[in-house]
């Protein structure tokens, strides 16, 4: 059943040294192994071994950010991926099930679990269920949030005023059926997402950047505001993310005012105050509570609110989306909005992307997403929006009656070089990724890798860019009379995004040396860890504060303080809040922080700039290979609005493109079938 030429301890102990697995790993299956050592010596030596290697395969597993270990997918002849194997299991996947089944620690549920309630088996650390094997928590998390997001897409809103369904039509007027050049239907996407959002308790509203998804909430959240005095929070997962959706419901607030003019004198104009503008990060919603990993809010004590809506949907782990799920009140309704094609969450799960996973299209379908309406809802939603959804309908909709995915992208035109190597990238497109970059759009500029004696002439082209875009920011912070608000807006402008933390290429290198030439073109002078004009990013919450892990500030003179006291002037850490004031914080009094020159492509989800330069990596390593996925290159891609930037070489951005994310999880299979 198990051959090695060691023991698996001391392979364990090997895997570790070579970086195969973390020392979490060894030592999880070296406890557990130990716990349940009374039901392991009932088994042969064999077994034993077979027991440390599963279970150091699912912590790794863990550690990657799946959340379970699919038995089919383990390589039997070598389970740790090794250069040269040092042990093969012997026996098939289906013998390897049984095997493992017959474990004590190991439990096997027989039903499905009820929602909010432990199974059975809940006193076995670990679970094998359909062909895969979970940490009984991942378990938990996975079979519940299953459970309560099919709860909440089943409720649907039976009736829809005659008022509502009027007010509707003129949020979004009546467009053509048919699109005259090429015949094809034409579908309001946005009305049909508010259609849905209003009539259902659960609403996923997904789409690319500039698809309109604040927009349509925005309509949507007056549409209800029309109705009834709702209790409504809008939340994200990190600060920035939050203080930029307050942005954008500000912006569509303003925007839809003046859509809804001509009509004010039939549609209550007063609900539109009611519409909330403020957000708020996940964490300050449910209440942290020091020290703990637990929140105030909970299923016993739930959140006072009657909508919820929750933006960057994607950043969101599972373990999180557990939590929230938990403390949402019984009548609440839920709207999820996110890219679905962006990176997933930093933690284990990939929440939103299962959820969308039943809208993905065969491969003979030019669409890369199709719907999925039950016949009953798709007629509904068509006499609704005037749009003729029977072509959606689906004999096996899952939860596809709660979903909505915005297609049109009004930020890149359908000619844009942004949003066209956007989608190439999308669908791993090689031949037409390469078409992209050779077509000389305006917006793209590529920047080869080119050692030379003295380093990489590539790289130096990218500095030498850098101190030209962040010139502009650093002499304003030079002039006491500039607005801190003014030089922020003026140093957003432009962003480094790296795939990594470490290394020449990753973010330490590329802010070490955006740093270096700025001090070489004395706009700045670092000879003190705060001077003025370094932009630090924050790495730790701090709810004192009120400053978020991702939050961007710049350390400037506090030039209101000279003149109200007319002391010499000191330095502060500015940062732009969620209503778009400044918050002040003396620079030793900030959390934990590094310069923010450059930053990963994780930390810039939430974000969006005029300008963006992506660094990849020049030979990357086969752990960095790993990170360099086409959601990463996406991401990156779509946080540039007018410009984008490249420092790369062919292969690797090819490479990096046509490698999806893939995390292994049982919620997709939960929610659609």
């Amino acid at each position: 059943m198990i051959q090695s030429k060691q023991p698996i301890k001391t392979l364990l102990k090997s895997w570790e040294n070579e970086r195969l697995i973390t020392p979490l790993d060894r030592h999880f299956a070296l406890e557990l192994a130990e716990f349940h050592r009374q039901q392991l010596d009932q088994h042969s030596e064999s077994h034993n071994e077979l027991f440390l290697l599963i279970c150091a395969l699912l912590s790794h597993q863990l550690s990657q950010q799946h959340t379970c270990l699919p038995i089919a997918q383990i390589l039997l002849d070598n389970p740790m991926n090794e250069q040269t194997a040092q042990c093969k299991i012997t026996c098939s996947h289906d013998e390897l099930m049984a095997l493992l089944s017959q474990f004590g620690a190991i439990g096997v549920p027989q039903d499905s679990v009820p929602q909010d309630s432990l199974p059975e088996n809940s006193s076995t650390p670990l679970v094998l269920d359909q062909g895969s094997l979970y940490l009984q928590r991942y378990y938990q998390f996975e079979t519940q949030v299953a459970d309560k997001l099919r709860h909440l897409a089943e409720d649907e809103i039976q009736e829809l005023p005659t008022a509502t369904q009027e007010t509707l039509n003129k949020l979004f007027p009546h467009n053509p059926q048919k699109n005259a050049a090429t015949d094809s239907p034409v579908y309001d996407w946005q009305k049909i997402a508010t259609a849905t959002a209003f009539t259902k308790r659960l609403a996923v509203i997904t789409g690319g950047p500039g698809t309109g998804k604040t927009t349509t909430v925005t309509k949507l959240l007056f549409l209800m505001t029309q109705e009834a005095d709702l209790t409504i929070k809008l939340v994200a997962p990190t600060g920035k993310a939050a203080a930029r959706l307050s942005e954008s419901i500000k912006a569509s607030k303003v925007r839809l005012k003046a859509e809804l003019a001509p009509f004010a004198d039939t549609i209550d104009m007063n609900s539109l105050s009611r519409v909330p503008e403020e957000a708020s990060t996940l964490h300050r919603l449910l209440g942290v509570i020091p020290n703990s990993p637990q929140f105030r809010h909970h299923k016993d004590n739930p959140l006072r609110l009657d909508l919820l809506v929750v933006d960057e949907a994607s950043m969101v782990d599972l373990p999180m989306m557990h939590k929230l799920l938990s403390a949402l009140p019984s009548h609440a309704r839920l709207i999820l909005l996110g890219d679905q094609d962006q990176l997933a969450s930093v933690e284990a799960g990939a929440v939103l992307a299962d959820i969308c996973a039943g809208l993905k299209a065969d491969k003979n379908q030019s669409a890369k997403w199709q719907m999925r309406y039950s016949a009953a809802y798709a007629t509904r939603l068509s006499q609704l929006t005037g749009n003729d959804l029977s072509g959606f309908i689906s004999a096996s909709p899952g939860i596809g009656d709660s979903l909505c995915m915005l297609m049109h992208s009004h930020r890149f035109k359908g000619d844009a070089g942004i949003g066209q190597l956007a989608t190439a990238v999308n669908n791993s497109d090689k031949s037409r990724i390469m078409e992209v970059w050779q077509s000389g759009y305006d917006e793209l500029h590529w920047i080869e890798h080119q050692k030379t004696p003295t380093g990489n002439a590539g790289l130096e082209q990218l500095l030498t860019q850098s101190v030209s875009h962040y010139r502009a920011y650093l002499e304003m912070a030079k002039d006491p009379q500039s607005d801190p608000l003014d030089i922020i807006e003026c140093y957003n402008e432009f962003r480094i995004l790296c795939a990594m933390r470490a290394g020449e290429y990753g973010v330490d290198g590329i802010n070490q040396g955006v740093r270096d030439a700025l001090k070489q073109a004395k706009l700045i002078s670092p000879e003190h860890e705060f001077y003025p004009g370094r932009p630090v990013i924050i790495q730790s919450n701090d709810y004192n504060l009120g400053l978020f892990n991702g939050d961007i500030g710049l350390i400037l003179p506090d030039s209101a303080h000279q003149q109200a006291t007319g002391a010499a002037p000191r330095l502060m850490a500015h940062f732009i809040q969620a209503d778009g004031s400044i918050l002040k914080v003396l620079p030793a009094r900030l959390p934990s922080h590094d310069t923010c020159f450059a930053m990963t492509v994780h930390k810039s989800q939430g974000s969006e700039f005029s300008k963006v330069a992506m660094v990849l990596p020049l030979w990357p390593s086969q752990a960095q290979k790993q990170l360099l996925t086409k959601e990463l290159v996406y991401t990156a891609i779509t946080r540039a609005k007018h410009q984008f930037t490249c420092l790369g070489s062919q292969t690797v951005f090819e490479q990096a493109s046509l490698q999806a994310t893939k995390r292994s999880s049982g919620l997709a299979r939960r929610l659609w079938q």
